[in-house]
């Protein structure tokens, strides 16, 4: 076995309060059979599912118990069980399934395909460009300052500019490219690069932050900055209603306002109606999924099936969706006072 002791043994190299928290997750293991010590895919499967569920509401523990793990492992030579039980992805989903179970009435069922997109770990999808190509341009027109209408409108100069270009008023026949509030795709687009702070109004002008100027050229940056659900989404609620909404869109082939509707008041309203009562619950929830739907037209998250309502994820829709989902596990910004 060259390097490799016995498991056991190797429990002698471990602190007291180590040890104690390894014993119970190697009974847990030795229970599931098969050879011994436990291979890679017999650790992941434990890692995943098990220990999550063995110490359900202690999220910290659930942590430290890995990492212990992870120490056994390495005392007794077992590097690739080491690495794994202190890998980032075994944390991440760790995270994300402790923020599942804070729903507590909901089947488990109802998270799994969302969970099972975090095994990939491509951050930015292929061809990302494309989806940010608006996003893009109106950073780069509005470059070091741009003057504002007198409401706080992109001047009509460059509204005609972006509508050629992306061409929105003919997908969408009944808009007029009359002034920027006309062409909602673009409205939308750029209420959201403010509300994530790459653009900033001063005075009777519109600026990129220093954010802003680094996204522009910088496509992972850009990408991350937009699916980000803060700042602009930081409260709780917020949060919460972003993170069942992105399971209910994985969840589907298609994005149906009405059924995600559905689904998210009925997930959401265990955790908070008791505190806020129903109405509050949607007051909240039911603007952020309409938001984030609508920023996806300009961004082309959706492709078209029937007709102009029958919306779709597709490569772009899905990853960010999964973005929305891996974010939504860590703590609200502590620059948040909303």
């Amino acid at each position: 076995m060259g390097g490799v002791l016995p498991v056991e043994h190797a429990m002698s190299g471990l602190d007291p309060v180590t040890a104690a928290r390894v014993r119970p997750a190697l009974s847990r293991l030795r229970g599931r059979g098969g050879p011994w010590p436990p291979g890679v895919a017999v650790l992941g499967e434990f890692l995943r599912r098990d220990l999550p569920e063995r110490w359900r509401g202690q999220g910290r523990l659930q942590h430290e118990v890995a990492w212990a793990l992870g120490d056994l492992f390495e005392h007794a030579g077992l590097t690739e069980q080491a690495a794994l039980c202190r890998s980032p992805r075994v944390h991440e989903r760790l995270a994300v399934v402790q923020w599942t179970q804070s729903f507590a009435d909901v089947r488990p069922e109802f998270w799994e395909p969302a969970l099972s997109e975090l095994e990939d770990r491509v951050a930015v999808p292929p061809r990302a460009a494309l989806s940010l190509s608006s996003a893009r341009a109106v950073l780069e027109v509005v470059g070091d300052g741009l003057t504002l209408t007198a409401d706080g409108q992109l001047p009509l100069a460059t509204v005609l500019a972006l509508d050629d270009r992306f061409r929105w008023t003919e997908e969408f026949p009944w808009m007029r490219a009359t002034e920027e509030a006309g062409i909602a795709p673009l409205t939308l687009l750029d209420e959201h690069l403010r509300a994530q702070r790459l653009l900033v109004r001063d005075g009777s002008r519109l600026r990129r932050t220093a954010s802003g100027v680094a996204c522009t050229g910088d496509t992972a940056r850009l990408w991350a900055a937009v699916v980000d659900p803060a700042p602009r989404w930081s409260r709780q609620l917020e949060r919460d209603a972003l993170g069942v909404m992105a399971a209910s869109v994985l969840r589907s082939a298609d994005f149906a306002i009405g059924r995600i509707g559905e689904e998210m008041a009925g997930v959401l309203a265990g955790k908070w109606r008791p505190g806020g009562g129903s109405r509050r619950v949607l007051d909240v929830a039911a603007p952020v999924a309409q938001a984030w739907y609508q920023l996806g037209v300009p961004l082309g998250w959706w492709d078209t099936g029937r007709g102009p309502a029958d919306r779709r994820p597709n490569t772009f829709g899905r990853a960010a969706a999964v973005s929305v989902f891996r974010a939504v596990a860590g703590p609200p910004p502590a620059s948040s006072t909303r």
